[in-house]
Protein backbone atom coordinates (compact mmCIF):
# COMPACT_ATOMS: atom_id res chain seq x y z
CA UNK A 1 0.00 0.00 0.00
CA UNK A 2 1.42 3.37 -1.01
CA UNK A 3 1.80 5.82 1.86
CA UNK A 4 -0.08 9.11 1.46
CA UNK A 5 1.35 12.31 2.90
CA UNK A 6 -0.96 13.78 5.55
CA UNK A 7 -2.55 17.18 5.04
CA UNK A 8 -0.71 18.51 8.12
CA UNK A 9 2.69 17.84 6.53
CA UNK A 10 1.63 19.57 3.32
CA UNK A 11 0.22 22.60 5.17
CA UNK A 12 3.29 22.97 7.38
CA UNK A 13 5.66 22.79 4.43
CA UNK A 14 3.53 25.12 2.32
CA UNK A 15 3.47 27.60 5.19
CA UNK A 16 7.27 27.65 5.35
CA UNK A 17 7.44 28.10 1.58
CA UNK A 18 5.03 31.05 1.66
CA UNK A 19 6.86 32.71 4.57
CA UNK A 20 10.21 32.25 2.82
CA UNK A 21 8.80 33.64 -0.43
CA UNK A 22 7.52 36.70 1.42
CA UNK A 23 10.91 37.33 3.05
CA UNK A 24 12.72 36.85 -0.25
CA UNK A 25 10.40 39.37 -1.89
CA UNK A 26 10.78 42.08 0.77
CA UNK A 27 14.38 41.62 1.93
CA UNK A 28 16.12 38.50 0.61
CA UNK A 29 18.66 36.80 2.87
CA UNK A 30 20.36 33.40 2.79
CA UNK A 31 18.16 31.88 5.51
CA UNK A 32 14.99 32.71 3.58
CA UNK A 33 16.44 31.28 0.36
CA UNK A 34 17.60 28.05 2.05
CA UNK A 35 14.25 27.62 3.84
CA UNK A 36 12.33 28.26 0.62
CA UNK A 37 14.38 25.78 -1.42
CA UNK A 38 14.17 23.18 1.37
CA UNK A 39 10.38 23.61 1.55
CA UNK A 40 10.04 23.32 -2.23
CA UNK A 41 12.09 20.13 -2.30
CA UNK A 42 10.17 18.70 0.64
CA UNK A 43 6.85 19.45 -1.06
CA UNK A 44 8.06 17.65 -4.17
CA UNK A 45 9.11 14.67 -2.06
CA UNK A 46 5.76 14.63 -0.27
CA UNK A 47 4.01 14.62 -3.63
CA UNK A 48 6.08 12.02 -5.45
CA UNK A 49 7.69 9.90 -2.72
CA UNK A 50 5.61 10.21 0.48
CA UNK A 51 6.80 8.43 3.62
CA UNK A 52 5.70 8.22 7.27
CA UNK A 53 8.51 10.69 8.10
CA UNK A 54 6.89 13.55 6.17
CA UNK A 55 5.16 15.10 9.18
CA UNK A 56 8.32 14.98 11.30
CA UNK A 57 10.42 16.50 8.51
CA UNK A 58 7.84 19.24 7.90
CA UNK A 59 7.65 19.98 11.63
CA UNK A 60 11.44 20.20 11.90
CA UNK A 61 11.61 22.64 8.98
CA UNK A 62 8.78 24.69 10.48
CA UNK A 63 10.68 24.97 13.77
CA UNK A 64 14.29 25.27 12.57
CA UNK A 65 13.78 27.95 9.90
CA UNK A 66 12.23 30.56 12.26
CA UNK A 67 14.73 29.63 14.99
CA UNK A 68 17.64 30.26 12.61
CA UNK A 69 16.20 33.61 11.53
CA UNK A 70 15.30 34.83 15.02
CA UNK A 71 18.50 33.48 16.56
CA UNK A 72 20.58 35.40 14.02
CA UNK A 73 18.50 38.53 14.59
CA UNK A 74 18.92 38.49 18.37
CA UNK A 75 22.64 37.73 18.07
CA UNK A 76 23.09 40.72 15.77
CA UNK A 77 21.06 43.06 18.03
CA UNK A 78 22.88 41.98 21.20
CA UNK A 79 26.26 42.41 19.49
CA UNK A 80 25.22 45.78 18.07
CA UNK A 81 24.12 47.03 21.49
CA UNK A 82 27.41 45.95 23.08
CA UNK A 83 29.17 48.86 21.34
CA UNK A 84 28.52 52.58 21.78
CA UNK A 85 25.06 53.37 20.46
CA UNK A 86 23.40 56.76 20.12
CA UNK A 87 19.68 57.35 19.84
CA UNK A 88 18.27 59.78 17.28
CA UNK A 89 14.79 61.26 17.72
CA UNK A 90 13.64 62.16 14.22
CA UNK A 91 10.47 63.96 13.14
CA UNK A 92 9.04 62.43 9.97
CA UNK A 93 5.87 62.97 7.98
CA UNK A 94 4.48 59.88 9.72
CA UNK A 95 5.31 61.19 13.19
CA UNK A 96 8.31 60.99 15.52
CA UNK A 97 10.68 58.05 15.15
CA UNK A 98 13.56 56.88 17.33
CA UNK A 99 16.49 54.92 15.94
CA UNK A 100 19.56 53.48 17.65
CA UNK A 101 22.80 53.60 15.70
CA UNK A 102 26.53 53.12 15.95
CA UNK A 103 28.39 56.41 16.05
CA UNK A 104 31.90 57.22 14.88
CA UNK A 105 34.12 60.24 14.38
CA UNK A 106 34.81 61.09 10.74
CA UNK A 107 36.77 64.22 9.82
CA UNK A 108 36.39 65.47 13.39
CA UNK A 109 32.59 65.18 13.51
CA UNK A 110 30.24 62.62 14.96
CA UNK A 111 28.51 60.64 12.25
CA UNK A 112 26.27 57.61 11.79
CA UNK A 113 25.56 55.12 9.05
CA UNK A 114 21.88 54.27 8.70
CA UNK A 115 19.89 51.99 6.45
CA UNK A 116 16.89 54.27 6.68
CA UNK A 117 13.24 53.72 6.00
CA UNK A 118 12.06 56.11 3.25
CA UNK A 119 10.30 58.57 5.59
CA UNK A 120 13.32 58.72 7.90
CA UNK A 121 15.66 59.17 4.95
CA UNK A 122 13.51 62.04 3.63
CA UNK A 123 13.68 63.86 6.97
CA UNK A 124 17.44 63.43 7.33
CA UNK A 125 18.14 64.47 3.74
CA UNK A 126 15.99 67.57 4.30
CA UNK A 127 18.27 68.57 7.19
CA UNK A 128 15.55 68.76 9.83
CA UNK A 129 16.97 69.04 13.35
CA UNK A 130 17.22 65.86 15.41
CA UNK A 131 17.72 65.13 19.08
CA UNK A 132 20.77 62.98 19.70
CA UNK A 133 21.16 61.11 22.99
CA UNK A 134 24.74 60.04 23.64
CA UNK A 135 26.11 58.81 26.97
CA UNK A 136 23.02 60.13 28.72
CA UNK A 137 23.31 63.63 27.25
CA UNK A 138 20.74 64.92 24.76
CA UNK A 139 21.71 67.59 22.23
CA UNK A 140 20.11 69.13 19.18
CA UNK A 141 21.92 68.46 15.93
CA UNK A 142 21.41 69.54 12.34
CA UNK A 143 22.07 66.45 10.22
CA UNK A 144 24.03 66.59 7.00
CA UNK A 145 22.98 63.42 5.24
CA UNK A 146 24.37 61.95 2.05
CA UNK A 147 23.29 58.87 0.18
CA UNK A 148 26.08 56.33 0.31
CA UNK A 149 25.62 55.67 -3.42
CA UNK A 150 26.56 59.31 -4.06
CA UNK A 151 29.76 59.21 -2.00
CA UNK A 152 33.15 58.75 -3.60
CA UNK A 153 35.06 55.54 -2.99
CA UNK A 154 37.52 57.38 -0.74
CA UNK A 155 34.71 58.90 1.34
CA UNK A 156 32.93 55.57 1.75
CA UNK A 157 36.21 53.86 2.65
CA UNK A 158 36.88 56.52 5.30
CA UNK A 159 33.50 55.81 6.93
CA UNK A 160 34.09 52.05 6.87
CA UNK A 161 37.59 52.51 8.28
CA UNK A 162 36.31 54.68 11.14
CA UNK A 163 33.56 52.17 11.90
CA UNK A 164 35.94 49.22 11.75
CA UNK A 165 38.51 50.93 13.96
CA UNK A 166 35.93 51.65 16.63
CA UNK A 167 33.74 48.52 16.54
CA UNK A 168 36.28 45.93 15.39
CA UNK A 169 34.98 42.36 15.45
CA UNK A 170 31.42 43.58 16.03
CA UNK A 171 31.37 44.43 12.32
CA UNK A 172 31.05 40.69 11.69
CA UNK A 173 27.55 40.84 13.17
CA UNK A 174 26.58 43.51 10.67
CA UNK A 175 27.92 41.38 7.83
CA UNK A 176 25.96 38.37 9.10
CA UNK A 177 22.81 40.47 9.27
CA UNK A 178 22.95 41.39 5.60
CA UNK A 179 24.08 37.96 4.37
CA UNK A 180 21.73 35.79 6.44
CA UNK A 181 18.73 38.08 6.97
CA UNK A 182 18.97 40.30 3.92
CA UNK A 183 18.10 43.96 3.61
CA UNK A 184 14.62 45.52 3.24
CA UNK A 185 14.40 46.60 -0.39
CA UNK A 186 12.98 50.05 0.35
CA UNK A 187 15.86 51.11 2.61
CA UNK A 188 18.07 54.09 1.77
CA UNK A 189 21.73 53.88 2.83
CA UNK A 190 22.89 57.18 4.31
CA UNK A 191 25.92 58.55 6.07
CA UNK A 192 24.84 61.35 8.38
CA UNK A 193 27.18 63.90 9.95
CA UNK A 194 25.82 65.33 13.19
CA UNK A 195 27.32 68.77 13.87
CA UNK A 196 25.86 70.61 16.85
CA UNK A 197 23.53 73.53 16.27
CA UNK A 198 25.66 76.59 15.53
CA UNK A 199 28.64 74.58 14.28
CA UNK A 200 30.16 75.73 11.03
CA UNK A 201 29.83 73.90 7.72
Amino acid sequence: MKWKTTASALWLTAGVLLAAAFLIAVRGGLIAWVAGIAALLLLAKQRWRPTPRDVRQALMLTILAPMAWLGTFFYVISTYESGEVVELAIDTQDGPRNVRLWVMEVAGEAGVYIDAEPQIAASLLAGKSVQVSRAGVSTTRIPRARMVDDMSTDEADAVLAAMGQKYGSRMTAADLYYVLLGRPRDRVALFVSLPEVGAGG
